[in-house]
């Protein structure tokens, strides 16, 4: 069964970056960004992203040039962002919670033109490399930055590639997102117009890490429509005063967000008026959290949201109006997007069958930046294969049951377990070792590890741990180690995942 989304704009233009020229136009005075550090109308932003060109023309950076953006929840990476786009390079944004034995090997492959980073991730920069390093960090702007007088658009094809965004492989190696200039355009008019109905007198609050794909939805998307984006990072004892004092309309949170929220009196008990949308992704939302948060918004609708970085990154959306009629479902396709499930020999299945979820259409990315190989394992005849496991309802809903591959979500994360093992591989009394999800009440999971060590071996649990927190950004560090004397096989030689699950549960936390 496959199911296909509406018919996109015939004239939908892929330049974005002259969507927000259009709103300097019309609104000027109107607020733009509001981050921490500074606050910006469409005039003032607009005018902040010329300064920023114009700086980057005096680095000798060209158009197709990569520039690396290693930068935290504040206006200069939402400035970086824009002005390398519209200065026809490519922006990588690296996760900067990244170590320096993550972030070399990118760096080899992306070969940037210029790296823009803020002194607080110096010991996450490779020591010794060859590219020039700006660091920047986010100062209060004078007039002069404010100062800059138009620069022409660079002419850019919709099949360009825009932005590149690191995301680690099941072998370990990560795998750079080729997104086009059509791809983020695309993705920026479907989350404006069809995933969630923002307006433009939306404030729209992104406190998720702003390298995640989710911003073409929840940052980005905000500015073409001439809304105001507020960024700033995700602290628990602060969103309620945050989302009262700048009058937040359009609220989006992994659901392990909005679970440590409503544990915290102060949310449930806050006056909040202007709180009209709830937005989630990155895993399912409890029937019981969203029943939770209907009661606490009563008048404010509740928007779920599916995808993948690979599919810029939104793919599917679950209307409000079935939020607790087809609870766990991820919705129906966007526009331009079509949705399968198959089974092992690519064969699609009937409705209500289990099998590998498969995406085609408009927001699918160029490929893997400078690895032909994970592509074409990726993509097969047009069809991008997910990984999930789910299935379409009789309604053409979507449903996701398991993921075929081992990946583990910790609050939003994605964590690759063949990453973790490659670390923990590394000492060499380490003979085998599997990591697994373990099952959290706030975060969803967490990363555990069994691990089979030489015979008289000394390490211990917390030898291993110290290991890997040397090599591995924090959120993708076991939480528990596990030194077994054997591991569950199957006929084949494979370590059986899925009883090591089952095992946990015999083992104290």
């Amino acid at each position: 069964m496959r199911i296909t989304g509406a018919e996109l704009p015939a004239d939908l233009d892929h330049r974005a970056w002259l969507q927000v020229l259009t709103w300097r136009d019309r609104t000027p005075d109107k607020e733009a960004l509001v981050t921490p550090s500074g606050r910006f109308t469409y005039r003032q932003f607009v005018a902040a992203v010329f300064g920023v060109q114009a700086f980057m023309a005096r680095q000798h950076v060209k158009p197709g040039d990569r520039v690396v953006l290693m930068l935290g929840n504040d206006w200069p990476y939402v400035l970086w962002y824009w002005a390398v786009i519209a200065s026809g390079l490519v922006v990588v944004p690296l996760n900067t919670r990244l170590v320096r034995d993550e972030v070399e090997p990118i760096l080899s492959e992306v070969e940037p033109a210029l790296i823009v980073a803020e002194p607080r991730y110096r010991e996450a920069m490779p020591s010794r490399h060859r590219f020039p390093v700006v660091w920047w960090d986010p100062h209060p702007l004078s007039s002069a930055d404010l100062g800059a007088t138009d620069v022409p658009w660079h002419p850019v094809g919709p099949d360009d590639v825009a932005v590149i965004l690191y995301t680690s492989g099941t072998t370990g190696r990560p795998k750079g997102v080729m997104l086009t200039h059509r791809n983020i355009a695309t993705q920026f008019y479907q989350a404006s117009h069809a995933l969630i109905p923002m307006q433009s007198d939306d404030r729209v609050i992104s406190l998720y890490p702003l390298f995640h794909s989710a911003q073409h939805v929840f940052l980005q998307a905000p500015l073409t429509i001439g809304a105001t984006a507020v960024v700033d990072a995700f602290h628990p004892d602060k969103v309620v005063g945050l989302v009262a004092r700048e009058a937040i309309s359009v609220f989006f949170g992994v659901p392990t967000m909005y679970q440590i929220l409503l544990q915290d009196p102060a949310f449930t008990g806050a006056q909040l008026p202007r709180v009209r949308l709830l937005t989630y992704g990155a895993s399912i939302m409890p029937i019981e959290t969203i029943t939770a948060l209907k009661a606490r918004f009563p008048g404010a609708k509740i928007f779920n949201l599916y995808g993948q970085t690979e599919n810029s990154p939104a793919v599917s959306g679950l209307d409000d109006a079935y939020a607790l009629t087809k609870p766990g479902s991820v919705g129906k396709p966007l526009p331009g997007m079509t949705i399968s499930v198959v089974d092992d020999d690519h064969q699609e299945v009937a409705p209500g069958v289990v099998g590998e979820v498969v995406t085609q259409g408009i927001n699918l990315m160029k490929g893997y930046y400078r690895q032909p190989d994970a592509t074409a394992d990726a993509i097969h005849d047009g069809w991008y294969h997910t990984g999930d496991l789910g299935y379409l309802d009789a309604d053409g809903f979507l449903y996701i049951v398991d993921r075929k591959k081992d990946m583990i979500i910790r609050g939003g994360q994605n964590i690759y377990p063949a990453e973790v093992e490659n670390v923990l591989y590394q000492l060499s009394e380490v003979v085998e070792c599997a990591v697994v999800g373990l099952p959290h009440p706030i975060y969803g999971e967490e990363v555990g590890a069994f691990v089979i060590l030489r015979p008289n071996s000394v390490l211990t649990e917390a030898d291993l741990i110290a290991h890997a927190r040397q090599h591995l950004a924090p959120y993708k560090v076991p939480v528990r180690v596990h030194l077994v004397a054997e591991l569950p096989h199957n006929a084949s030689g494979k370590i059986l995942k899925r009883a090591l699950r089952d095992l946990v549960r015999d083992f104290p936390g």
